[in-house]
């Protein structure tokens, strides 16, 4: 991924959540190629870094469950439908591949996203003492077949 592109990443990730990513932590998460990513794009300003507006990665996760490993979608654009969007077609996607569960890791005072993934049916199963360098998380989980009801 060329450098602009991760600097825009670490950006949004410390305006939208507060959390600071290092370049070498962006670099080290193993993102494989699969249809549960998804960037969210400006077509009018791409190819320029700036065109990027959210993203959704996440992976395969043991044998039967998916792992989301960042999301997050730029201010101005939440509350249209894209987080919804991209959400869904990971849940599909997994679907089809016959994973049951999903899982993932949210700052404890990001109680908009702890809201958003309850209504999909995930629900904190843990607590996560300094896993974000802010401060506590939380991992929540829940079943995949929740979340098409």
């Amino acid at each position: 991924m060329p450098d602009d592109w991760r600097q825009r990443i670490i950006e949004l990730f410390l305006r939208e959540t507060g959390e600071v990513y290092a370049d070498v932590s962006l670099a080290s998460l193993n993102i494989p190629k699969w249809e549960g990513n998804l960037l969210l794009i400006d077509n009018e300003t791409y190819p320029e870094a700036e065109s990027l507006k959210g993203l959704l990665w996440s992976l395969p996760f043991l044998e039967d469950g998916v792992r989301v490993a960042a999301f997050v979608v730029e201010q101005q654009y939440q509350s249209h439908g894209h987080g919804s969007d991209a959400w869904d077609h990971l849940i599909e996607h997994a679907q089809s591949l016959g994973k049951k569960t999903i899982q993932l890791e949210v700052k404890a005072d990001n109680t908009r996203a702890q809201d958003f993934y309850q209504k999909r049916g995930l629900a904190i199963v843990e607590k996560l003492e300094h896993y974000y360098q802010s401060g506590l998380g939380y991992m929540m989980r829940g079943d995949i077949e929740q979340h098409l009801a």
